[in-house]
């Protein structure tokens, strides 16, 4: 299918940022030892932008157990997402100080890092590093130095998972991190805030109280910039037999509401811990309390997180959640979300209609090239975004009706701004292009009075869409409305016209564009333009 890309007289200047909040960072562990994580992963990994996949273990002579999964790395650098692996410490305390402190053994670790991040061409990596001797601290802080001096010149992630503290006060369990000092580093600290209530406490409680996990962030914001700060938050319960005693049994979302269905089951949420809960008597009449991670808890602490503006949060883990959890990562920052309103100028115009600005070249083009009758409302602010038609990321800017794409490659050329090919997009994600209007018509078809025919595609235009594609088309400057100009606004047809459920309206779907047939409108309001911008970014699940 031929695409024609369009042109933009002069080049885009670069604003400076607008930003609302800053943007949110999502982030997930993955486990290959649990199926559930691996279904979670494919239904939701168009909602994260980092998966953290736990594919290796340190062990005390230096050797990396490899437990990584190709069809896991394939699915995700096909979803174009990020991969920084997981490794973790199998030595502990006094075991892993003799790894910490052997200089060479450190060395030789690190370069079996670099070696697997290139070979399998990871964004970087994630080190759990635990159960370390706080009287080690300054060794572990020198593993994150030494290990960031070998990634950082090859473009590459360093990030750590660290135990959180509220205060000076040596800790036995967090004592080893340095954060301050850390955070010199690395790019990124995940705070573990979970565990309050562990499986080996003595009496039940909540796991991740909320009141606990703003003492924590008061603590390490002080050290710590935010823009370096990922919320750890864990998504699976406990349960703790009150009778037998620990160490409680560790459930899945899924496992908690079975227990949910016992006989005499009680349930609260906890609204200082923002945290829910169940009680239970089992069959030996042991009285049960569970702790656990819902939508609501979460949603909890995304407020707490974007109130504090950190840089996002860190799922433990996929597979464990409740499934309306989802719902509210689909809510937070995105591109999409709505900028502080300021007083428009000659180079950038505030929409209060939708709460977003346009500026410099894309506003240029946009007032040239038809305006809101053709584009529609801006929808989004300018971002950085993959294009698998091209296999690059570029500069974009979404409205109601199409993509604007910024190619610097073109820069001085007549192919600078692109329009993206959201009619393939949107009747892919319908599922509509085998469908028997999407398929080309014989190669003998001919044109006639009523309808041309475009064999590049093997589809007609007829009637009052070929009269509206005819009279509608981008400024290239030709007399008229020429047929290049129409080509370049709204591509080849690519389906017959059908009758399209969900609006109960003829259409028909172009490269660029979905043309609407409405005869119950005025002229010349019968034709409309569908809303592909707006469909696009609810299925990404920025809009509602």
């Amino acid at each position: 299918m031929l695409s024609v890309v369009l042109s933009l007289v002069g080049t885009l200047a670069t604003p400076a940022p607008l930003t609302a909040r800053p943007a949110t960072l999502r982030w997930a562990y993955y486990v290959t030892y649990d199926r559930t994580s691996w279904t979670s992963l494919q239904a939701h990994v168009g909602q994260l932008d980092v998966v953290a996949p736990y594919f290796y273990q340190l062990q005390a002579d230096g050797t990396i157990t490899d437990n990584s999964d190709p069809t896991v790395v394939r699915f995700l650098k096909q979803n174009h997402v990020e991969i920084v692996p997981m490794i973790k410490n199998v030595p502990q305390w006094d075991d892993f100080h003799a790894f910490l402190s052997n200089t060479a053994l450190r060395q030789r670790v690190i370069q079996q890092l670099v070696t697997l991040i290139q070979q399998n061409q990871y964004d970087g990596i994630n080190i759990d590093f635990e159960a370390v001797n706080a009287a080690d601290a300054p060794l572990l802080t020198q593993f994150m130095t030494e290990l960031s001096a070998a990634l950082h010149p090859l473009g590459k992630l360093v990030t750590q998972a660290v135990i959180p503290r509220t205060s000076d006060a040596p800790t036995r369990w967090g004592g080893a991190y340095d954060y301050a000092a850390l955070a010199r580093s690395v790019d990124y600290l995940i705070v573990m805030v979970y565990d309050h209530h562990s499986q080996g406490s003595a009496t039940p409680g909540p796991i991740a109280p909320l009141d606990w996990i703003t003492q924590v962030m008061a603590y390490l914001t002080q050290r710590v910039p935010r823009s370096q700060l990922l919320l750890g938050l864990s998504l699976y319960g406990y349960d703790w037999d009150t009778v037998a005693g620990p160490p409680a049994k560790a459930l899945r979302f899924d496992q908690v509401q079975v227990l949910m269905q016992q006989p005499g089951v009680q349930t609260g949420f906890d609204p200082q811990a923002q945290e829910p809960w169940i009680t239970y008597v089992d069959s030996q009449q042991h009285l049960h309390q569970v702790w656990y991670a819902n939508a609501a808890s979460i949603a909890a602490r995304f407020r707490f997180m974007l109130d504090q503006t950190l840089a996002g949060f860190a799922f433990w883990r996929l597979g464990q959640e409740d499934p309306a959890v989802w719902n509210e990562v689909a809510q937070l920052n995105t591109p999409a979300t709505r900028i502080p309103p300021f007083p428009s100028t000659a180079d950038r115009l505030y929409f209060p209609e939708t709460g977003h600005s346009l500026a410099y070249g894309f506003k240029a083009f946009w007032q040239r090239s038809g305006g809101l009758p053709v584009f529609g409302y801006p929808l989004t602010e300018e971002f950085d975004e993959f294009n698998p038609d091209t296999g690059q990321r570029y500069t974009v800017q979404y409205f109601e009706r199409q993509r604007f794409e910024y190619h610097p490659e073109f820069k001085g050329t007549p192919y600078e701004v692109e329009l993206g090919r959201l009619g393939v997009t949107d009747a892919q994600r319908r599922g509509l292009l085998s469908t028997p209007p999407f398929q080309p018509l014989p190669p003998t078809t001919q044109s006639d009075a009523s309808c041309q025919f475009f064999p590049e595609t093997g589809h007609r235009l007829c009637n009052a869409f070929r009269q509206y594609w005819q009279s509608h088309g981008l400024d290239l400057g030709d007399p008229g409305i020429s047929f290049r100009e129409s080509l370049a606004l709204f591509g080849y047809p690519i389906s017959e016209e059908f009758t399209d459920p969900a609006c109960g309206c003829t259409v028909q779907y172009f490269e660029r564009a979905r043309f609407e047939y409405h005869p119950e409108n005025p002229d010349p309001y019968k034709v409309l333009l569908g809303l592909l911008g707006t469909d696009t970014l609810r299925a990404k699940g920025w809009i509602r």
